[in-house]
């Protein structure tokens, strides 16, 4: 009797330590502006389908929500999987908190499109407001500050 009860007590402690650990390491709460906009980021530069289009969606609202999933099937797809873009970086250059419910972040986010010798290296600087939401932070709008593009391939005259 005794070997069972001592694995039971073991089991019970594994289950309570494994549920905290969890807890821990996916708590909403520790999400933050910056990390839910690299999570849509990502998304966006991963997109294999259209069921992909709900995960994007989760991270906005507003208005920008509202214009994405107004997008036919087709619009999306075309939009995120037959272009050829590759992920370069993203960083965030300022972090401005408006309010405890409200965050806009300046942000850096370069990438490759193209293929074989058309290749174009794209900067672009966004605006990003973000706010608190069902204790989770969505991308509420976001509005182009600058873009550059860089032909990686092209020759030019001095």
């Amino acid at each position: 009797m005794q070997p069972k009860l001592r694995l039971v007590g073991v089991l019970a402690i594994c289950v309570i330590f494994s549920s905290w650990l969890s807890g821990c390491t996916s708590k909403v709460e520790d999400q933050t502006p910056a990390k839910t906009l690299e999570s849509y980021v990502q998304a966006s530069f991963n997109v294999l389908g259209i069921q992909d289009k709900a995960k994007m969606e989760e991270l906005l609202t507003g208005d920008t929500k509202q214009r994405l999933s107004v997008w036919s099937d087709e619009q999306f797809l075309k939009a995120f999987v037959e272009t050829k873009k590759k992920f370069g970086t993203l960083k965030v250059l300022e972090n401005k908190k408006v309010s405890d419910q409200e965050v806009v972040l300046t942000y850096e986010l370069s990438f490759k499109e193209g293929e074989k010798d058309k290749i174009a290296l794209i900067t672009q600087r966004k605006l990003c407001t973000l706010v608190l939401l069902d204790g989770g932070w969505k991308i509420k709008e976001v509005r182009s500050q600058r873009e550059s593009i860089e032909y990686l391939s092209e020759l030019s005259l001095p």
